[in-house]
């Protein structure tokens, strides 16, 4: 790890840069470019905060901090000062520990979005879909995506309607019968998996959703190297299902949202193997790093974003009026190596499962939606 970067634009039409730069195992850098002025503030391991004028050349600004114990949790924001206004950057975290690639310098710009535009089947170019209930090879059976969800996911249970991606959960009462059981529930599960990939960037979508006993809509991602499969036909056969990945979770998952019964809060996770490299599932090597966030009204729209650099991956809830993150975690461990590698995007509306408690829903709920204004990738200039 050598760099991180926060960018700020003031009204003046005129950005400033900051960030770090490690110089040696124990010292640091702090930098503000193309400001007025600047103050460092910094915790070092949970510390008292140190509070500094930056060291000004023009309008660039420095300051060195030296003897940083090795493997320390370093804490910080800048205060910068241009055109006649001070702001606030958010607090950003990492660790004094080497061997990650820096973000790239300057702004963020969209590679890539859909905005559900037209009508009708979700485009081929960007999507392709999740199909059954999940079948596990090793136990050879259905497993519910490894988590116990009820749903049979179908490619037609989400269409584009009205400038939105509509999700669709039925609850039917004449069952589909497949592999000797009894199917109810159907939902889908929509992916870029082998169309889009990226490594770092802001992922964000602007979603809306149910808010029910036994519902859990998520906005997720997982690492291509994840070895289960996708369908690409729209009209796939009713018996057709796809396999979920016996290489989770040492292929990584970030959780960018995910919801569940009528609760206020959404959660922010992401998970990893103890192990470098790939490996099949093995019970007790997957770790994660848990959070959640009071939004209030889920059924209403609400903007989930992560920023994804090299060093660290932020949450944000709503970024444009609440600009802080809700969860920031270090990604620089040996083993977090999975986050330094392509992913791709998922979302869906699960139906029960370990997550909701095993909470049945309610018939009278269904049909329910969840709907998804755009999807965005933005990546540093």
């Amino acid at each position: 790890m050598a760099l991180a970067l926060a960018v700020l634009f003031t009204t003046e039409a005129m950005a400033a840069t900051s960030g770090y730069t490690l110089t040696s195992s124990s010292s640091v850098r702090f930098y503000v470019n193309d400001a007025s002025w600047a103050d460092l503030h910094y915790t070092i391991n949970g510390g008292g905060q140190q509070n500094v004028r930056m060291i000004a050349s023009g309008t660039n600004h420095t300051y060195n901090v030296t003897g940083v114990p090795s493997g320390a949790a370093v804490r910080y924001f800048f205060t910068i000062g241009t055109g006649g206004t001070a702001v606030d950057t958010a607090w950003a975290q990492f660790t004094m520990s080497g061997g990650t690639t820096p973000p790239p310098t300057g702004s963020w710009q969209v590679v890539w979005e859909d905005t559900f535009n037209t009508n009708g089947q979700p485009s081929s170019a960007n999507w392709n879909y999740h199909v059954g209930n999940g079948f596990n090879p090793g136990a050879g059976a259905f497993a519910g995506w490894g988590n116990g969800e009820w749903e049979w996911y179908r490619p037609e249970n989400a269409y584009v309607q009205n400038g939105n991606l509509v999700i669709r959960a039925e609850y039917n009462t004449t069952p589909t019968v497949i592999a000797g059981r009894n199917w109810y529930q159907k939902s889908s599960r929509i992916t870029t998996k082998g169309k889009k990939s990226w490594t770092f960037g802001r992922i964000e979508a602007r979603i809306a959703m149910p808010n029910a006993i036994g519902t859990w809509p998520a906005f997720w991602m997982m690492g291509t190297a994840c070895d289960d499969t996708v369908t690409t036909n729209y009209a796939a056969p009713m018996s057709h299902y796809d396999v979920m990945a016996g290489n989770w979770s040492s292929c990584g998952e970030i959780d960018i949202m995910e919801h569940r019964n009528s609760e206020t809060v959404t959660f922010q996770n992401l998970f990893w193997d103890s192990r470098t490299g790939l490996y099949p599932w093995a019970n007790g090597l997957n770790n994660e790093q848990p959070s959640n966030i009071n939004v209030g009204n889920v059924t209403q729209f609400h903007l989930y974003t992560i920023e994804w650099e090299p060093t660290q991956i932020r949450w944000y809830i709503d970024r444009d009026t609440h600009p802080t993150p809700v969860h920031t975690v270090d990604i620089t461990a040996s083993n977090k190596e999975e986050f330094q590698k392509p992913f791709h995007i998922i979302l869906n509306l699960a139906l029960g499962g370990l997550f909701t408690g095993y909470a049945e829903p309610n018939r009278a709920d269904f049909p329910m939606y969840m709907y998804v204004d755009y999807v965005r990738v933005w990546q540093r200039r």
